[in-house]
């Protein structure tokens, strides 16, 4: 793969269209994934997102326990979690500055609130044990994640998981940590 910091628009569409990246994976990328930023990433650390989709091509689900796993130490790991979405004014805004964050709700559905994190007010300091930084902020976009698809944020994308589509209801998910460096 050449660099894709270099790649016109038409380039950089074809390679997400193509979809190979996706290592077989048979679930849909969101509209709202940064292609550019995705492609960079995959650019400079091939091996930890092909171990990832990999992974998530040939692994059924619903059959994990909830809880942490690794698939290459620290630098690449998931969760699976099973919760009851929440009101919107209960989810807070997120960001993450040493992973990019793959989210895939693979039972039920929620709306995942989105906006640039730069600009927001943080509630706290940066917990860089946790590595997460929480915003008190009520606007951004709210894609609904379902089954049929997935999203991707980078450090710079502020998100809001859990918020409730009609009532309160329980999920399950699956939160994909990658290394940034």
């Amino acid at each position: 793969m050449e660099n894709p910091e270099k790649w016109t628009e038409s380039q950089l569409n074809n390679w997400f269209e193509k979809q190979t990246w996706l290592q077989g994976w048979a679930v849909q990328p969101d509209s709202t994934i940064n292609k550019r930023q995705l492609a960079q990433a995959i650019y400079k650390h091939p091996e930890r997102w092909e171990k990832t989709f990999r992974f998530l091509s040939q692994t059924n689900l619903n059959s994990l326990e909830n809880g942490k796993y690794e698939l290459m130490g620290d630098t690449v790991f998931y969760t699976i979690s099973a919760y009851k979405t929440k009101n919107r004014e209960d989810a807070l805004f997120e960001s993450h500055k040493k992973y990019i964050d793959i989210q895939y709700v693979f039972q039920g559905e929620e709306y995942i609130g989105i906006h640039p994190a730069g600009g927001l007010e943080a509630t706290a300091p940066f917990n860089a044990a946790k590595d997460i930084l929480f915003y008190q902020f009520d606007g951004g976009i709210y894609p609904k994640a379902t089954p049929e698809s997935f999203f991707i944020f980078f450090p710079e994308d502020a998100h809001r998981p859990g918020v409730k589509v009609s009532e309160n209801s329980e999920v399950k998910k699956l939160v994909v940590k990658v290394g940034v460096d």
